[in-house]
């Protein structure tokens, strides 16, 4: 069934970003813009294939019940988009995730918009030039029960789609599998599937996977459980998140190998939301709920970056507007810095490419998907945490000495401005550590932010130049 919880908490975020001057972090640097089709669209769903290519929907932010079927891709690391309508019209259908295989090859997963039910499964084979159905006329069906929630491929041919309990497969959930890219669908059977608890149902994009694993998807409900296969769907097994109230949604999963991951729920009275998080080391057969919430805790949407033991997360909204990442499992969440910036969605492909999409405004060329531009990420040491860099004279007249803190290493400097766009860059070598590097800046009068990525250490101070 539909994710209700943040469609409510993002209703109206476009309005207040584009009221307020946006200042990226400066570990986000590079600005991108997918060109939606409308003044103010948004990041929906994001899923980063590779370096390369990222598929990501998008909504029109200033009327978020109105338009739910833009997507975009890139297959150049973000430096070009292309972007389209996966749909004929934007009343038919609503988009509840999109799952992309490579660069031509990706599939959405979409429910009926006037009856808030059943559902469909389009894909594209030519980079979203055309799309055409590939559910067949049983799937997602049944009036009233059924709700395509999520399309999912573990490998370029092997493929879950899940949907809600329905009565003809025993009251289970609507779960089928595909071991040839999509082309026939099986349904599992009910016996194979856990018993939903009364009212239960899946919620869309909520589900997660391991790259490069064949076996392992997770998906979340509105009662406080995790649904988990390790045999590409065969079999499913379910999970509670003890702690947290029945009526708890599940708003994102992620795991950073196949026994490690975390949650992120919340319940909401009115428009107050109450959020809980949680993590499993033994594949979520088992959680542990982490009871203090770090505020740097982005509350929109979490992932995992491959290749490392850590997370990234993003929110939007009042008193959420963050981009951070966690070391330790959860415990505590690290800002990116920026301001003013409503982050929606996020991903990773390794640990130094990475995406967040928020709000394009198309009168202020504001972009709408910014890439990680900061060093490699995964290192856990205490030179892994953006360390302070002594800069001085602050405000300058552009004329800036650095006391450089390494010595005898190659250094990079940039110079980023309040847009994320980097004004200056150049590399020192062969200085010694507590000596001072004159910078001469030839930039408007501003704030500026100066960065130095010393090998696997990062070095951050802002200035101003009068």
């Amino acid at each position: 069934m539909k994710k209700q919880v943040l469609t409510i908490l993002s209703t109206g975020l476009s309005a207040m970003a584009l009221a307020q001057t946006p200042t990226p972090s400066p570990f986000w640097g590079i600005i991108q813009n997918p060109m939606w089709p409308v003044t103010a669209g948004g990041v929906r769903y994001m899923d980063a294939v590779n370096q390369n290519v990222v598929w990501c929907t998008g909504y029109d932010g200033t009327a978020p019940g109105l338009a739910y079927n833009f997507f975009a891709r890139t297959i150049d690391g973000g430096n070009t988009w292309n972007n389209g309508n996966v749909f004929a019209d934007t009343n038919t259908y609503i988009i509840s995730n999109i799952e992309g295989v490579n660069d031509t090859i990706a599939w959405v997963s979409a429910y009926m918009k006037s009856s808030q039910d059943r559902g469909v499964l389009y894909y594209t084979t030519n980079g979203g030039v055309t799309w055409q159905q590939g559910s067949d006329n049983t799937m997602f069906q049944t009036p009233g029960q059924s709700f395509a929630n999520v399309v999912c491929f573990l490998t370029p041919s092997i493929g879950i789609a899940m949907g809600d309990p329905i009565s003809s497969n025993g009251g289970k959930h609507e779960i089928y599998r595909t071991i040839d890219g999509g082309a026939t669908w099986t349904l599992v059977p009910g016996s194979n599937i856990p018993t939903p608890l009364s009212g239960e149902y899946g919620l869309t994009n909520v589900y997660t996977k391991v790259d490069g694993v064949s076996t392992h998807m997770w998906f979340g409900t509105n009662k406080r459980r995790i649904f988990y296969t390790k045999n590409a769907g065969v079999t499913w097994s379910v999970s509670v998140l003890t702690g947290a109230p029945t009526s708890m949604y599940v708003n994102e999963i992620a795991f950073t190998d196949t026994l490690n991951g975390l949650v992120l729920g919340s319940t909401v009275s009115g428009t107050v939301a109450t959020y809980y998080l949680f993590r499993t080391t033994d594949g979520g057969a088992s959680w542990t709920q982490i009871t203090s919430l770090d505020p740097n805790l982005g509350k929109n949407d979490i992932c995992a970056i491959p290749g490392t033991t850590w997370f990234a997360s993003v929110g939007a909204g009042t008193g959420n507007q963050v981009i951070s990442y966690s070391t330790d499992h959860g415990q505590t969440w690290n800002s990116w810095g920026g301001i003013n910036v409503q982050y929606l969605a996020i991903d990773f492909v390794n640990n130094q490419t990475g995406w967040a999409g928020g709000f394009e405004d198309q009168v202020q060329v504001d972009g709408g998907i910014y890439k990680y531009s900061g060093a490699p990420l995964g290192f856990n040491t205490v030179s892994s945490i953006p360390r302070n860099l002594d800069v001085y004279p602050n405000p300058s007249n552009g004329e800036i000495n650095i006391k450089l803190p390494v010595a005898k290493r190659g250094m990079e400097l940039q110079v980023i401005n309040t847009l994320g766009q980097v004004v200056h860059k150049e590399n020192i070598i062969n200085i010694y550590a507590g000596s001072d590097y004159k910078l001469k800046l030839n930039v408007p009068a501003g704030v500026y932010v100066i960065k130095m990525n010393v090998d696997n250490e990062v070095f951050i101070n802002k200035i101003s130049v009068e």
